[in-house]
């Protein structure tokens, strides 16, 4: 009903059915109309907006309600990412039947051999899943994610009697063939690699931020090595703790560096005997009575938001 419409009806009103009422009866009755009028322009934009779908909606309804960052953030809270960089183990792998064959080389008179490499580098990629913006409510802007990694270690090489050559040139001779000249002592490079799939627990601070700290309090390792352990183990577990930085250069793509520790429970420990190790230290020879997997990392990171 449009307002000349409405005055006609007042002054109807006022003529016809009510002739009694006063002027300035007649005056509120017509702004009673127009304000009604108004209200019901108002409903039916609000229900065109319900009809489009509109994230205005809730703020047309009420426009003091507080709006949720998580609503109306376009931060995208999933990514893939990938990283690499600098890889290095705490302990060598030394004075392994399978990394260096020096105890078999010195007990042939053989010039000793080891591999003492610890460094190198690694590559590795992997998914964060946001799981929460508040950490559950327990932290108000820190996010709380699901990392789920791999990553491969290149830890260097050395140039070792290699275990494959001598091994069959001292059963050739074993078996009376006789091993031809200069097959034992065959040089070659040895390289140590590991293997580590992941899955860790990450905190992400500073919601809203460009630059954002995150931290891996603890996470779960399963890590492959090669060459395998004096007995023959080649899979290990153990726990990662991270920390680093992402800087989001565009929306949604950031650029990071991260620092890894990777502690490892070596269940590739051979475990030597005492009487085992009594007798090698008798004969002159030398065995890695505590080797370790542990290992630590130091890069950079490209992350994609999804």
């Amino acid at each position: 009903m449009s307002y000349p419409l409405a005055r006609a009806v007042a002054l109807a009103l006022a003529t016809t059915a009510v002739p009694a009422l006063a002027a300035t009866d007649i005056e509120m009755l017509q702004e009673r109309l127009a304000q009604m009028e108004q209200e019901t322009a108002a409903l039916r934009a609000e229900l065109e907006l319900v009809k489009q779908g509109s994230p205005q909606t809730a703020a047309a309804r009420n426009t003091n309600a507080p709006v949720s960052v998580a609503a109306t953030s376009a931060v995208k809270g999933n990514r893939v990412f990938f990283r690499g960089g600098y890889a290095a183990l705490v302990d060598d792998r030394a004075d392994g039947a399978f990394t260096d064959m020096n105890d078999i080389t010195q007990a042939l008179g053989l010039p000793p051999t080891r591999n003492t490499s610890d460094d190198g580098w690694y590559f590795g990629g992997g998914f964060d899943f946001l799981l929460s913006r508040d950490s559950f409510g327990l932290l108000p802007g820190t996010w709380a994610l699901a990392e789920l990694g791999l990553e491969f270690r290149d830890l260097g090489s050395e140039d070792v009697h290699l275990v494959g050559p001598v091994a069959e040139c001292l059963l050739l001779a074993n078996l009376g063939a006789g091993a031809p000249t200069g097959c034992v002592p065959v040089v070659g490079k040895e390289n140590l690699m590991m293997l580590t799939v992941s899955a860790s627990p990450k905190l992400k601070f500073n919601e809203g931020g460009k630059l954002r700290p995150w931290l891996i309090p603890a996470g779960l390792d399963l890590n492959v090595i090669s060459p395998p352990s004096d007995s023959t183990n080649y899979l290990d577990v153990g726990v990662q703790f991270a920390g680093g930085l992402d800087y989001e250069i565009l929306p949604g793509i950031t650029l990071g560096a991260d620092v890894r520790y990777h502690l490892a429970a070596n269940l590739t420990d051979p475990d030597y005997s005492p009487a085992s190790v009594a007798a090698a230290n008798a004969m002159g020879l030398t065995l890695n009575t505590d080797p370790s997997n542990d290992a630590w990392t130091a890069g950079v990171s490209l992350g994609i938001g999804f």
